[in-house]
């Protein structure tokens, strides 16, 4: 009888027990996990993150958490054997270990190990300083919760400032990179700052070390650190061979041994680690070694957070990776109030490519953002096109239309009607070099007359086509609306009326707060912008 052994404690691990129990049930499995000594690994760290609960009822809930884990692992069939002691022996095909009837020996077939990661800090943290996710430091910070008055975050992993707008405590902070598109960005950065949160950038990070506060301030500094593949421990239990990559997928197989270890891939510092990830590149270690036939890859890049109530994430690819892929993106954003009673908002930005039409990626914010991410990581992942998703049956949480299948016809205008997208950079560069333009405003005249863009002229939409002949023939026409829905109904208007040279605002007026001169309109006439400054407005 075929012998399977899965070392390794976690969802991934339970997942992967139950793959190869549905791909060859009848081979004898066995899954044995190492007893844990920390109190807060990283898998429950990401467990508590997902709930978006206040680490100040960490403490309270860890130990709910992780009954409710054990509960959901207990299958009939199979059920992780507490272990210690892991020995392998890779040439035999033997593992022994301790368990509590006493040493044990098993010989096996195939072998699926999913290890603990060590933290890798960066060169710049003092040592003994407090690293993020380590045990130590989240449970000083659980710990000294209700103490802490200020906390400083140094990198780029979000999970610890997710962390602490749960708990709306003040935080500053410091990171070297945006996670996602400018627009969406804003959305993201403009929530932390309402959750007690201010941000710095310091684009060297990774080479010199920022300024932190002293201790005599008060602030505690958090020193963002990397999850990597444990090669000391690897060693200690008797791998020590070398591995061979496969396909950049953070999972390494020899000798049908496999370890999956998706915190260890190299693009990790540009797309980091999450629970889903683990989760797939596991199921895809299993079929690659069991199944018949050939697996697909797990889909990269796919996170999310959960900040108390908003959800941040992307799937796929953003316009940048597309690129330096070979394809040739276009995108849409959307943005708006998730329902007209309520206040709370979301923006989303969706990639394709022209060519193929194909679904690349999406990035979005929001109440409803995890499950924009997952629709999207799906439509990916299957290789879907932008027919698929104007088809595909939506319903959306608010009134009107569902915001993917927005962006989905904004595209379909886009690639179907020459009709050009510009975004607020282009068009601050445009006005800058005093390229000449004609920015039309087609909202109604109490929106208009509320906030503007300074130098645009109002004609309503249902007054375009009455009106058209005020509008320049010999210049480009830049056309806006509240989020460029409108905007792009006016397009196709004057477009079949002879109009060239027509471009849309990407994101409309909801996503003008975002640059960095802004301006109020109130009643006085138009907004005057000063030479060299942003067209902007809030």
């Amino acid at each position: 009888m075929e012998r399977v052994l899965v070392t390794g404690y976690g969802y991934p691990a339970y997942k992967a027990a139950q793959l190869v129990k549905k791909l060859k049930p009848e081979v004898d499995l066995l899954w044995i996990t190492e007893y844990s000594e920390e109190k807060y690994p990283l898998e429950m760290v990401e467990l508590l993150l997902g709930l978006g609960e206040s680490p100040a009822d960490w403490s309270r809930i860890r130990a709910r958490v992780k009954t409710d884990f054990e509960k959901n692992t207990r299958m009939p069939v199979i059920a992780p054997v507490r272990v210690k002691k892991i020995r392998f022996d890779l040439q035999a095909r033997e593992v022994s270990f301790l368990s509590n009837t006493g040493n044990m020996n098993y010989f096996f077939d195939q072998a699926f190990i999913f290890p603990e990661p060590a933290f890798q800090a960066p060169q710049f943290a003092p040592s003994g300083g407090l690293l993020w996710p380590q045990s130590s430091c989240v449970e000083h910070v659980v710990n000294n919760w209700g103490h802490l008055e200020a906390i400083q975050v140094v990198g780029n992993d979000m999970s610890a400032v997710q962390a602490l707008a749960c708990g709306e405590k003040s935080f500053e902070w410091v990171r070297s990179q945006n996670f996602f598109s400018r627009q969406v960005q804003f959305f993201v950065d403009e929530y932390l700052k309402s959750r007690g949160g201010s941000i710095s950038i310091c684009s060297d990070l990774d080479r010199e070390s920022p300024e932190t506060e002293h201790e005599e301030t008060g602030r505690t500094v958090v020193y963002c650190s990397r999850p990597v593949l444990d090669l000391e421990r690897l060693k200690a239990m008797g791998i020590d061979s070398p591995v061979e990559y496969l396909q950049d997928s953070g999972v390494y197989i020899q000798d049908n041994i496999c370890i999956a270890a998706p915190y260890a891939a190299r693009d990790y510092p540009r797309h980091p680690t999450s629970m889903e990830y683990s989760l797939q590149t596991g199921l895809f270690a299993v079929q690659s070694l069991l199944g018949d036939d050939p697996p697909r890859p797990p889909q990269k890049n796919t996170r999310s957070w959960n900040m108390a109530g908003l959800h941040a994430g992307s799937a796929g690819l953003n316009p940048q990776q597309a690129l330096e892929k070979g394809f040739s993106p276009e995108w849409a954003i959307v943005s708006g109030a998730d329902h007209p009673l309520k206040e709370a908002g979301h923006v989303l930005h969706l990639t394709v490519d022209k060519d193929s039409r194909r679904i690349l990626g999406a990035e979005c914010a929001g109440r409803e953002a995890a499950a924009w991410v997952d629709m999207v990581g799906h439509l990916v992942q299957e290789n879907a096109v932008l027919e698929d998703l104007v088809k595909q049956e939506t319903v959306s949480f608010g009134f009107g239309l569902h915001p993917l299948k927005k962006c989905a016809r904004i595209l379909e205008n886009k690639l179907g009607s020459r009709i050009l997208g510009i975004n607020p950079t282009e068009l601050e560069e445009s006005y800058n070099q005093g390229a000449e333009f004609f920015l039309l405003d087609v909202r109604s005249p109490e929106e208009y007359q509320r906030i503007r863009i300074s130098g645009a002229e109002n004609i309503p939409l249902p007054e375009l086509k009455k009106k058209a002949v005020q509008i320049p023939r010999f210049v480009p026409l830049v056309l806006y609306s509240r989020c460029s829905g409108r905007a792009y109904q006016g397009a196709r208007l004057l477009q079949s009326m002879g109009a060239k040279q027509l471009y849309v605002l990407d994101g409309g007026m909801e996503l003008w707060p975002l640059a960095n001169e802004t301006e109020q309109e109130a009643g006085s006439g138009p907004i005057v912008v000063p030479s060299g400054c942003s067209i902007s407005c809030c």
